[in-house]
């Protein structure tokens, strides 16, 4: 949890099931303003980056299925006028 009710999972698994197919910030996103959501993999390459809080990222890179791993995040937001930074890691499991 970085802030009040906003969060992102440790995991996911981008296998076209219909269940944590989409890494993204969870919670009462729609309170959030400038926000700004990068993915990075292991080589500090961005594979993924957005403005909009619903937007996440499938787990694709380059045209293709990005690998299985260990990916870092950074969610930069402001609440009520007070800005938050968070980072962290997931793993992403094909």
């Amino acid at each position: 949890q970085i802030f009040c009710d906003i969060w992102v999972p440790n995991a996911f698994t981008p296998n076209g099931d219909g269940v944590n197919d989409m890494f993204r910030a969870l919670g009462n996103i729609g309170r959030l303003q400038n926000y700004s959501f990068q993915i990075f993999n292991r080589w500090g390459q961005r594979v993924f980056s957005t403005t909009d809080p619903t937007k996440g990222w499938d787990g694709r890179q380059d045209g293709g299925e990005a690998p299985g791993g260990v990916y870092v995040y950074s969610l930069e937001y402001s609440v009520n006028g007070k800005p938050v930074i968070g980072k962290g890691n997931f793993t992403l499991l094909r």
